[in-house]
């Protein structure tokens, strides 16, 4: 972890230094540098601050700056990709000087590519900060092949990467509770992330009150995610509990003989503990063979394995659909199954994109949603 927090900071210095110097470059003689030194460099170290800040016990002030810098990230990466492009064309320029000098000298001088730089950068992150605090509500109708449960129907509600912490409060979860109350489902599962890795500020607003009041006849249940894990997971756990949640932790739980819910802790559980996670073998000892079953596994991963047990449904999110839009390219090759629904041999696994957001407060390319699986057994 340390390892990739060091690599991570040098990556984001060597960004910010090439965003800089190519705003400086172009606005180079001009009154405008001054101020944007100083904005640019006071964003940065916003970030920086904001990210020690928010490992604590943030106060209103902390909050603010944190949250300030994470939504700066969101802002340096369109400034990035803006910037980079600019330079791609340039080298274009330079060897085919397809571009006439009355533009570069005109509409397409520096200053002017950097007033359209920061605008479109400005008001992509705007758009996604928008975005991202309006969630969706995505109804999905699936049949089971499964004869022995106590009901011929049954609706989950599924909630992944709601990240409750310092970017997303009182606000975020009083929406997500109404959202699911809306849909009156019979079952709502977190998929992991529920909290943004420090549970702290979670129990100092005290959120676990409107998780409470989800009204769900037959439960809520949850299983840890990757950031679970990077803060406390036993308080996490130990907090929500406390107002409602059930954990399933490398178990089955039987549903009234209704349904079969098998929970999986994240794979990454073993780089933060001493544990590893059970093997879909070992927890499926004391499987029912013709009662459906769902499986919630945070990250997509081990489909093979989850289709050859006998899986019916299996519900995932981690990647967010990338969250900022290019980088949903780079979760689209890294998982087989980055979003949305598909079937291997007869089990079916969806991975949502989330319902909340990791870092900037924001979404490009993408939407925040809940989903809600009717479910036949036939």
């Amino acid at each position: 972890m340390v390892i990739f927090i060091a690599i991570a900071l040098i990556i984001f210095g060597t960004v910010a230094w090439y965003i800089y110097s190519r705003g400086a470059l172009a606005l180079e003689g001009n009154s405008m540098l001054s101020a944007f030194t100083w904005a640019f460099w006071l964003l940065v170290a916003t970030f920086f601050v904001g990210q020690i800040l928010e490992r604590g016990e943030p106060g209103v002030i902390a909050t603010i700056i944190s949250r300030i810098g994470s939504v700066g990230l969101a802002l340096f990466l369109y400034l990035f990709l803006f910037v980079l492009f600019v330079d791609f064309v340039r080298v274009l320029q330079h060897y085919f000087h397809f571009i006439p000098t009355s533009l570069t000298s005109g509409i397409l001088s520096g200053k002017m590519l950097f007033i359209y730089g920061i605008s479109l950068s400005t008001m992509i992150t705007i758009g996604g900060f928008i975005n991202a605090r309006n969630p969706i509500v995505k109804e999905i109708n699936l049949e089971i092949n499964k004869k022995d449960s106590k009901r011929d129907s049954l609706k989950v509600l599924l909630a992944t990467d709601v990240h409750l912490g310092v970017m997303l409060g009182k606000n975020h979860v009083q929406k997500l509770v109404r959202q699911i109350n809306d849909q009156k489902p019979d079952i709502v599962l977190f998929g992991g992330d529920l909290v943004d890795h420090n549970p702290k500020p979670v129990m100092k607003q005290d959120l676990g009150i409107y998780i409470e009041k989800i009204n769900a006849p037959l439960g809520v249940y949850a299983v840890t995610g990757n950031h679970e894990f990077m803060g406390n997971p036993d308080v996490t756990i130990d907090y929500f509990t406390k107002h409602g949640v059930t954990y399933i932790r490398d178990t089955i739980f039987n549903i009234d003989g209704i349904v079969q819910i098998l929970g999986r802790d994240d794979k990454d559980k073993s780089q933060f503990t001493q544990e590893v996670r059970k093997s879909l073998d070992e927890i499926m000892n004391n499987s029912i063979s013709n009662l459906p079953l769902l499986l919630v596994d945070h990250q997509p991963v081990e489909y093979d394995i989850a289709s050859k047990k006998g899986v019916d449904l299996m519900m995932s999110g981690h990647t967010h659909k990338g969250q900022l839009w290019p980088l949903s390219i780079l979760t689209n090759l890294v998982y087989e199954n980055h979003f949305g629904l598909m079937q291997k041999a007869d089990t079916w696994f969806y991975t949502s994109s989330g319902y909340g957001t990791w870092g900037p407060p924001v979404r490009v390319g993408n939407r925040p949603e809940l989903v809600v699986f009717n479910l036949s057994f036939k």
